[in-house]
């Protein structure tokens, strides 16, 4: 397991300070990252928490090496594709643009000025939400500087020997993920392999009629070793990204 993992320091986390102790961080740094996640199905062998458990995970991680703040994370998202399946828990595109504003606007009334937007989940509609609440904000507020960090352009540096899979849905990436986050919750033997194919063209109302597992995927192939090369290439790069912001 990478040593990255070991969260014994937790003091960037704005959920376990007071008002007081966020006062005097925010005097001498004006960033935070908002880990956004979901609340979706994951196939049978994945929790529904693994969006937003990824995203927290990650922001812990890079908070602690960056040394700024990590606001609670977001734990539903716009599940369109698995809205079908029992456990997943959606919001409109509406309501996460909505919640993004407020939530933004609510750390920039009390000085924060580079915001850290960290999506675990990262459905086409989630992402197209987040930017629209991203570009308003921009407009509004002058001094205001936002990252939307897009984990799968990172997994374009990783060598097509150790990763087959660069996109998928709890697959050989998000629970390789999982497994060197905590492998206690990945039920490994319930990992499946499953490639479903939509209609071409067609928005489908119920995609459990297409999918079995709602994997899609390669979960079987996944190894703590792939896990932990990801791992480490993205709190790598994302704290690439925050020092760029701040230094801008």
């Amino acid at each position: 397991m990478s040593e990255l993992t070991s969260n014994s320091n937790t003091k960037c986390l704005m959920a376990n300070m007071t008002w007081k102790e966020v006062e005097s961080t925010l005097s001498k740094n004006k960033t935070v990252i908002i880990p956004f996640g979901s609340t979706e199905e994951h196939g049978h062998h994945l929790p529904l928490s693994t969006d937003y458990f990824v995203a927290y995970e990650l922001a812990k991680l890079v908070g602690k090496r960056t040394k700024v703040l990590v606001a609670p994370p977001i734990c539903y998202g716009v599940c369109r594709r698995s809205a079908s399946f029992p456990g997943t828990i959606t919001i409109s595109i509406d309501t996460l643009r909505s919640l993004t504003i407020d939530i933004i606007t609510s750390l920039h009334s009390q000085g924060f000025r580079n915001i850290i937007v960290l999506p675990g989940h990262l459905g086409s509609a989630q992402i197209v939400g987040l930017e629209l609440a991203c570009q308003e904000l921009l407009i509004k507020y002058e001094k205001l500087k936002i990252a939307l960090i897009d984990l799968t352009k990172f997994l374009e540096k990783i060598p097509e020997e150790l990763i087959k899979e660069k996109f998928g849905h709890a697959g050989e990436v998000e629970t390789s993920l999982i497994l060197a986050l905590n492998p206690e919750i990945v039920r490994m033997t319930d990992a499946t392999s499953e490639k479903p194919i939509f209609p071409a063209h067609q928005i489908v109302r119920d995609s459990k009629k297409f999918m079995k597992s709602g994997v899609m995927g390669d979960a079987k192939i996944a190894s703590l070793e792939k896990g932990t090369t990801i791992l480490d290439l993205f709190v790598n790069e994302i704290s690439k990204v925050i020092l760029g912001i701040v230094e801008d």
